[in-house]
């Protein structure tokens, strides 16, 4: 039952932490609100349910975790537990090993496969009770699960984008129901889908109250840059004038900026032409490496080129660096702070982990007044001393071509600002951005989630955007062009005489009729997408014929991936 059930959202493919204090007893649990009760009910009526867990503090959370396990366990029952990255794994095994190490395994991301294969046999011979991991952990072959919890549920790092393509967190709600156990899904801001299934009364929804303390000692300030007097600057002279400030204070200043390299490309004044990769023709970004020495690097393959000094389109000397990366806020900065230590944290800069390390103790030890960093230094970085955090551009995300992007921005920045865990003294946190009437940055600035999730729900629901449909991402890759597009215009048209099949759902396609072939590495690529309300329906008029179309159509040289409710849409 479970393998068909998975099989839906694979159609096909041919080819240092930061230190969390580990709660002491349960009286936090025991003293909150009404919902938190329901979920000791639910783990005493030993069935189905889905809890959604809101709220940013990590600790209280815990707290929850630790006292289901316990009773789990108590009933003779077991628990998987899965994280999204390694760094959140290794915090709530450091937490769990205290009070479980000897009845728990830990599936992390340097385990080989012996270990791997030692660690399921402990499982299946029930040596063990908890099983804690990434997105794969949820399929070990407990034969007494009691319990499941997801934390982070809204990442998309529970998403497998190989084959077989599946999302850990409908695993996790597929085989909660299967077993008939309870599941817990925890999150700071939630998935759209999850929080819609909450409205739906499909979920139980249990909201950890934040300290009013917190949020009065947390100033949130939004900069409209088309308000500025330069339209050229990268700091808004009131951020400038609060990083002055801080370091006045002595104390430590946070700057987010999550696009690594020195701008995002270059350009041609003179007639608009902008130098691409050849194999991937995507844009080269503008870096300097650490010799300083001035490249252009893809982004998706790697591929160098040298910067030209002449437009190789018009022949102008008209060209010049535009858009902005953390290369380029650290530039800027040094010119404005001259006697600060700054440093910047991405991967360019810390390239290997001792680098890394280094720079995160150099800003612990207080020997750095300033970091600029991407969404990678969020693993690490100690905010104890830190009382502003200035996010340069809260546009970079929300310009995406997804429709997912307010919601990524949404979280992502409510994660930057929740860094702030521990507040005893006055903090602030500066956004810039263009766009400051979106939804996303006005919930932002009062902190006020459910503006964002019914602003966002109603606009998906206008759009016909998931929760209310699936989308189907449809790859093809193939060496020589023609051969792509051939290919392409077949599944297309067995995908158009699929609307004359009776048995088949409504859908609609997208991208089929103005169809771009661009280069992707060495291959040719094409990509459409599906959208359709009943996908199961709309799965088994497809699968008729497909098999057929595959083995004549699709090989090796020339490779078709489709991707159900897909994580990135480019």
């Amino acid at each position: 039952t479970r393998k068909v059930w998975l099989k839906k959202f694979d159609l096909t493919d041919i080819s240092p932490q930061k230190t969390t204090r580990l709660p002491e007893d349960d009286e936090a649990l025991d003293n909150e609100k009404p919902p938190l009760k329901e979920i000791e009910n639910i783990i005493n009526n030993k069935k189905f349910k889905t809890v959604l867990i809101r709220g940013n503090d990590f600790s209280s959370r815990m707290k929850i975790y630790l006292k289901c396990i316990r009773k789990t366990l108590k009933e003779g029952k077991q628990v998987i537990v899965l994280a999204p990255t390694e760094s959140h794994l290794s915090e709530l095994a450091g937490l769990l090993e205290k009070e479980f190490k000897d009845n728990m395994v830990v599936f992390d991301e340097k385990i080989d496969q012996k270990a791997k294969y030692q660690k399921w046999i402990k499982i299946r011979n029930s040596q063990v009770n908890i099983a804690l991991g990434m997105r794969s952990a949820i399929f070990v072959p407990f034969d007494r699960l009691g319990l499941i919890i997801l934390e982070r549920e809204h990442s998309s790092l529970y998403k497998e984008e190989r084959s077989p393509r599946y999302n850990a967190r409908e695993v996790a709600l597929k085989r909660a129901e299967l077993e008939n156990i309870p599941l817990f899904l925890s999150s700071e801001t939630p998935s759209i889908e999850s929080y819609w299934k909450v409205q739906k009364n499909i979920f139980l929804e249990a909201e950890l109250n934040t300290g009013e303390e917190r949020e009065n000692l947390l100033k949130k300030t939004i900069i409209d840059m088309t308000q500025e007097k330069s339209k050229k600057k990268i700091i808004s002279y009131e951020l400038q004038q609060a990083i002055s400030r801080s370091l006045k204070n002595k104390r430590q200043v946070v700057l987010f900026l999550n696009k690594r390299g020195f701008s995002s490309f270059m350009i041609c004044s003179q007639c608009g032409h902008i130098p691409k990769c050849p194999d991937c023709n995507t844009s080269l970004s503008y870096h300097l490496d650490i010799q300083k020495r001035v490249r252009l690097i893809c982004h998706n393959c790697g591929k160098k080129a040298k910067v030209m000094e002449v437009c190789t389109k018009c022949g102008s000397k008209e060209i010049r660096p535009l858009g902005m990366g953390t290369q380029k806020l650290e530039s800027e900065i040094k010119k404005m702070f001259t006697r600060a230590e700054i440093r910047r944290l991405d991967r360019d800069s810390s390239i290997k982990d001792d680098d890394y390390r280094q720079i995160l103790k150099e800003f612990i030890q207080g020997n750095t007044d300033i970091l600029i960093g991407t969404q990678m230094m969020l693993k690490g970085v100690d905010f104890n001393n830190v009382d502003l955090i200035g996010i340069i551009s809260a546009d970079t995300l929300l310009n995406l071509p997804d429709y997912r992007s307010g919601e990524k921005t949404f979280q992502l920045l409510s994660e930057v600002i929740s860094s702030f865990r521990e507040i005893s003294f006055p903090k602030e946190v500066i956004i810039q951005t263009f766009n400051p009437a979106d939804h996303c940055i006005a919930a932002l600035k009062e902190q006020d989630d459910n503006y964002f999730y019914q602003k966002e729900i109603e606009l998906r629901k206008e759009l016909d955007y998931p929760p209310f449909t699936h989308i189907i991402k449809i790859v093809i890759l193939g060496e020589e062009k023609e051969a792509v597009k051939q290919r392409a215009e077949c599944l297309i048209s067995y995908l158009e005489s699929l609307r004359k099949d009776k048995e088949s759902a409504e859908f609609k396609l997208l991208g089929t009729v103005d169809m771009v072939l661009w280069k992707s590495r060495k291959d040719f690529k094409v990509q459409f997408l599906v959208k359709v309300k009943d996908l199961e329906k709309f799965n088994q008029a497809f699968k008729k014929k497909y098999d057929k179309m595959l083995s004549r159509h699709f090989d090796q040289k020339n490779r078709l991936t489709i991707d159900v409710d897909p994580v990135r849409m480019i």
